[in-house]
């Protein structure tokens, strides 16, 4: 940052020492990000009342289901929330990238039936996210600042220290760690988030403990292997070679190898 402000004000470019030295101190500096919320910890949806937190249900669903940016799910709107019988089809038109996207929300999303619970909530008017209050959808819009503040409250219902540092950004990288931990390549997690650069994508993938567990697992833990316990016999068949005298002759052999094993141990 401190580099940032000397360009605006200043071309260091020609302060060979200063640029130095800038970068040598910038080495152990590490940006703080976002806490993310891993798939056990969704639970909240089965646990939190309705009567006070299905606005925070459904922006949850619908912001790690779709990687949603605040903006995108505060100017959402009914019309780009389609049913579909067992799911629901959700339009994003206008993103920071320019790039529309769309993606599902499944019926037995997150252990729960939740295209009934995005059901419940949905009204009649224009904007899909309207203030709930005692267990009713008011006139009033619900704004962004609101809706940075999902995953602090989700945070803070489930006990999880430090519930402030869940921000808004917690949400997207939420998005893209289940699915990288569940197998989805870069370039899926791109298209889904509507990331250009790929590592600006990586950046929001956070290393979860469960998928440290499963590398740890891969690594410390050895496979069931039986044991091979008796004599094998091999045979061979030749392949005959015919050699043509003062002509570069390649020669490739063939080996057919026979094995039996014999599994009961003497």
């Amino acid at each position: 940052m401190l580099k940032s402000m000397l360009k605006v004000h200043k071309d260091i470019s020609k302060y060979g020492k200063l640029t130095s030295y800038l970068k040598v101190g910038s080495r152990k500096y590490k940006t703080k990000k976002a806490k993310i919320l891993e798939r056990n910890q969704i639970e909240f949806l089965k646990k939190a009342p309705d009567v006070e937190y299905l606005q925070v249900k459904v922006e949850l669903i619908l912001g790690v289901a779709g990687t949603c940016r605040c903006n995108e799910l505060t100017f959402l709107n009914i019309s780009d929330v389609q049913g579909k019988g067992s799911y629901l089809y959700v339009l994003i038109p206008d993103t920071k990238t320019n790039i529309s996207r769309s993606f599902t929300v499944m019926e037995e999303a997150f252990s729960v039936n939740a295209v009934e619970m995005c059901r419940k909530y949905i009204t009649a008017g224009r904007r899909f996210f309207l203030r709930y209050v005692d267990g009713k959808c008011t006139t009033q819009h619900v704004g962004i600042n609101t809706i940075s503040k999902t995953f602090s409250k989700v945070a803070s219902f489930l006990g999880l220290p430090d519930p402030e540092s869940f921000t808004r950004h917690g949400m997207r990288r939420s998005s893209a760690t289940l699915l990288a931990n569940a197998g989805g390549d870069i370039t899926t997690v791109k298209r889904h988030g509507g990331w250009k650069s790929t590592m600006v994508a990586e950046n929001y993938i956070e290393e979860s403990l469960s998928s440290k567990m499963a590398i740890a697992e891969k690594i410390q833990v050895l496979p069931n292997v039986s044991e091979v316990v008796g004599p094998s016999s091999t045979s061979e068949t030749p392949h005959r070679v015919n050699l043509n005298p003062g002509q570069n002759n390649k020669v490739v052999f063939e080996l057919n190898v026979n094995v039996n094993i014999n599994n009961n141990s003497k």
